[in-house]
């Protein structure tokens, strides 16, 4: 595209929309539809250079004509969703709220079949990822949880990531247990709190507690198998596992569940040396 060729485009479409206001559909007939796009590639590369600079507003609006010139045109929508995603670390309160729907939507509208089908993987694993951690600002849980299955369920998900995934939804369940639990602690000075025994415990926090801890593990297992190096797995195998002794009220149950909690804990730790390893390794 030379700079001609954009000039006598915008020319163009100025006078199309001098003499015909309303005929956006006839212009595209007789030929407008070849200038929109060169238009359109042009405001992204206005867009990008105001998102560069940090007006991500600014960009975002300038990104949107875009699409409206071209509503083809993916890189466009791609840039438009990150620039609406900037600006939600750049607000709060109601704003924040606000911006990280609005990105949201316009990550979704990436995934409707006509546009993810032409997704890059890299961007389409990217727009899923985005999405979950957006409700996450959010305080969604549910959804948070849901766009993480759905990532790690891509076809094709490398296995880290994969693993990475389900990790992240197990460690939803031992927040869960975490804040039952908490209920049952007395603060003793200069020590770690004390969980009082099951017995003092309701049925219904026990029972919704072990429960926690189940579905966790579940998904902690899911990371192990999708990725056995994936260290932080076995960090939260452990808490979960020690989540459920505070629960249990059997002393032989308890030891088991404190072993397997050290062996997870062992295992977290020789994978880290390992990693260290072989980071000084090829240093």
């Amino acid at each position: 595209m030379t700079t001609q060729t954009l000039h006598d485009c915008r020319a163009w479409d100025s006078a199309w929309r001098r003499v015909f206001p309303l005929c956006g559909a006839l212009a595209l007939a007789f030929g407008m539809a070849g200038c929109n796009k060169l238009i359109a590639k042009d405001l992204l590369n206005q867009g990008a250079r105001e998102y560069n600079k940090g007006r991500y507003e600014k960009a975002e609006k300038i990104f949107k004509e875009a699409i409206e010139r071209d509503p083809d045109f993916l890189q466009a929508r791609l840039f438009y969703a990150t620039a609406i995603r900037s600006r939600v670390n750049n607000e709060d309160g109601e704003e924040q709220v606000k911006a990280a729907r609005q990105a949201i939507e316009a990550y979704k509208e990436l995934l409707k079949p006509e546009n993810e089908s032409r997704l890059k993987e890299r961007d389409r694993d990217q727009t899923y990822a985005f999405i979950a951690d957006l409700y996450k600002t959010l305080d969604d849980q549910k959804s948070y949880q849901e766009w993480l299955k759905k990532r790690a369920d891509l076809p094709g998900q490398k296995p880290t990531t994969k693993a990475e995934c389900l990790y992240s939804i197990g460690v939803i369940y031992w927040n869960e247990a975490t804040k039952i639990s908490r209920k049952y602690e007395t603060q003793v000075p200069g020590k770690l709190p004390e969980v009082a025994k099951p017995d003092k415990w309701k049925k219904e926090d026990i029972d919704a507690l072990q429960q926690a801890v189940q579905t966790g593990l579940k998904y902690i297992e899911e990371a192990i198998a999708a990725d056995p190096r994936y260290a932080n797995a076995y960090s939260y195998k452990s808490l979960l596992l020690k989540e459920q002794a505070k629960a249990t009220a059997d002393p032989q149950v308890v030891n088991q569940l404190e072993r397997s909690a050290q062996e997870a804990v062992e295992k977290f730790q020789e994978l880290n040396r390992q990693a260290a390893a072989e980071l000084s390794g090829s240093s």
